[in-house]
């Protein structure tokens, strides 16, 4: 009798135990490539390979990061949520800075990668980086900011916060409609000439074709650089006599080291725009407003810059909506100070 009371036991206790134990499925989805994807039904961390797609990340869930692609700079850190300003660095897969390796990827456990989809490379490069980690990939498409709102709407679906990517989507939304139809009366002739300078000493720069320059357009400016975009990294060089030549009305600028530049450089003050002290700096806490990484902060990087080209068309209550918008996206509230530093 004993002898068949034991294995009774045994059985009940793995019976038990495989009841008690949390239950893993798998779904197949499909993914903004048109692949289709095989992921954890229950998600508790992914790793985002691309930047633009984490920056988003530490709006819609940043609870469910297991690791960023850069280091957030300390003072950044008071106008992100919590979830995500101390997370680990591990890379990316495109752009400038460190590339991810995929080993230190699966050290963080994250169920599944999630990758912009490239529009010079498609998933290309991501599948051969990350193959040997054997986690699915996910791919989202989002290269301009009118693809937000569906790229939020299936990340609503894909992780069950429909409610959220459906506020941040509105938001965008109605941004890119309010700007655009702001700037829509400008005749062509009339629009302010931008010339774009990315790099310290200002003689980097973007095609008008760029997905980089596209809040400029959005803005209603027109950007001096008429050309094809041909690499993802972009930054073409140019010369201060080609500046010149192209007769901008304003220099909007990404690096704040350029107005040491402007002052010590006797060729850029040749250039009429330098003249008229119309060089505008964007502003870039916690991330850039208009570009590297090009992402959802367009939405309000628009609204300002449009202000900024015109003042008398577009209204724009800088405190009130940045405010607002870092209350909507980062869950976090400004004092004042707080705005004014952001354009320091």
């Amino acid at each position: 009798m004993q002898r068949l009371i034991r294995p009774c036991l045994i059985v009940a206790c793995l019976l038990c135990a495989a009841l008690s134990a949390p239950l893993t499925y798998a779904r197949e989805i499909v993914d903004m490539s048109g692949r289709y994807v095989t992921i954890p039904d229950h998600v508790t961390k992914i790793y985002s390979a691309s930047y633009p797609l984490t920056v988003l990340f530490y709006a819609f869930a940043p609870d469910l990061l297991a690791g960023v692609n850069f280091p957030v700079p300390p003072a950044n850190k008071t106008y992100l949520p919590w979830e995500a300003a101390t997370l680990p660095a591990v890379g990316t897969t495109m752009g400038q800075g460190r590339a991810a390796n995929p080993e230190e990827v699966m050290a963080l456990h994250p169920d599944f990668i999630i990758s912009w989809l490239d529009p010079f490379d498609d998933t290309g490069h991501a599948e051969q980086q990350f193959s040997k980690t054997g986690l699915p990939i996910v791919f989202v498409r989002m290269k301009t900011l009118a693809d937000y709102p569906a790229a939020l709407k299936f990340l609503g679906g894909l992780f069950d916060r429909p409610q959220r990517a459906e506020d941040l989507g509105n938001y965008i939304s109605l941004a890119i409609s309010k700007v655009s139809g702001a700037v829509a009366s400008i005749p062509q002739d009339k629009r302010i000439r931008v010339y774009y300078a990315e790099s310290r000493d200002g003689l980097a720069t973007e095609c008008d074709s760029s997905f980089h320059t596209e809040a400029i357009a959005l803005a209603g400016g027109d950007n001096v650089e008429h050309c094809a975009q041909t690499t993802h990294i972009g930054m073409d060089k140019i010369s201060v006599e080609e500046v010149i030549a192209a007769k901008p009305d304003l220099i909007l600028a990404l690096d704040r080291r350029f107005s040491d530049v402007l002052s010590e450089t006797a060729e850029w003050r040749n250039v009429e725009a330098v003249k008229q002290g119309r060089v505008v700096f964007v502003p870039h806490t916690p991330f850039n407003w208009l570009d590297r990484p090009p992402s959802f902060m367009r939405a309000l990087g628009i609204q300002w810059l449009a202000h900024v080209l015109y003042p008398d068309t577009v209204p724009f209550d800088t405190k009130t909506e940045t405010k607002n918008f870092f209350h909507l996206f980062f869950g976090v509230d400004l004092s004042d100070t707080n705005v004014n530093r952001l354009f320091e």
